[in-house]
């Protein structure tokens, strides 16, 4: 799965990928990759969305089912891999049927990968990606074409119509707020697994750049039950308001922590 850590010399190496020319060069050819990907999802022409498909991952593409997406913006994009692999984030709103509620468009932030493929960028999906889900890894059964979940757990509303709200609100978050100031330079914000499948976390790059904050993360990948801890940590004495996101996954959930420094 998509994993980060906030470490110094992570850090370092992907700031130095991203500020380069040649990342600059290689951001803008994804960009304009992804805008139209997701362009032909919204206007439902999934056969020519399929040149930007990897070559590996055309066959998952053609027996997925497709969302129904009525809008999408494109958030973060981290390049890794020399610039020829990228993660981004992508807000799209998809209408889904909710129990008691008829259709509903609820917009979902999707982390998605990308690499170079034919000398182009594709979208593609790992192999540790496919089997992941938010009720247990997928398990293959002796057909090759037939996948089952682990139905380790119940999901809320039952697997074949879940509840999206009530599988979300099993991730819990302590705070979304943290508050420092020159006498209390510390604040640990914690984020605990209520889910019967594993989950991920991963933090927006953007924390690495604000000026006088540090954020580091305890652990990225949690086990049903474990909790992982953010430690904000302000250095200097500039006055700072800003936002850390945190993007849980296979679920997509967005945690907005606002901080604010005096």
């Amino acid at each position: 799965m998509d994993r980060r850590l906030l470490f110094p010399a992570v850090a370092a190496t992907a700031w130095a990928q991203q500020s380069s020319p040649a990342a600059a060069k290689a951001e803008k050819a994804l960009r304009d990759r992804v805008q139209q990907f997701y362009q032909l999802q919204v206007d439902k022409k999934y056969r020519q969305a399929e040149a930007i498909v990897a070559d590996d991952t055309k066959d998952d593409y053609y027996n997925m089912r497709k969302p129904d997406i009525k809008e999408f913006s494109i958030g973060s994009i981290e390049l890794t891999d020399n610039n020829t692999k990228a993660k981004v984030l992508v807000k799209a709103k998809v209408v889904v049927l909710m129990p008691g509620a008829g259709a509903e468009a609820l917009e979902f932030p999707t982390p998605t990968t990308w690499k170079i493929d034919n000398g182009q960028w594709c979208w593609y999906i790992s192999e540790e990606a496919k089997t992941q889900t938010p009720f247990g890894k997928m398990k293959t059964s002796a057909a090759p074409e037939i996948s089952q979940l682990d139905k380790t757990g119940e999901a809320p509303g039952g697997i074949a119509h879940p509840d999206i709200r009530a599988i979300q609100g099993q991730i819990s978050i302590d705070t979304t707020t943290v508050e420092l100031t020159r006498h209390n330079r510390d604040q640990t914000v914690t984020i605990k697994n209520g889910l019967p499948g594993p989950l991920d976390l991963r933090v927006d790059p953007h924390a690495e750049k604000i000026e006088g904050l540090k954020v580091t993360i305890s652990k990225t990948h949690l086990e049903k039950g474990e909790s992982a801890t953010l430690q904000f940590h302000l250095y200097g004495e500039k006055q700072l308001t800003d936002v850390v996101e945190v993007v849980a996954t296979p679920l997509n959930q967005i945690y907005d922590i606002q901080v604010t420094a005096k």
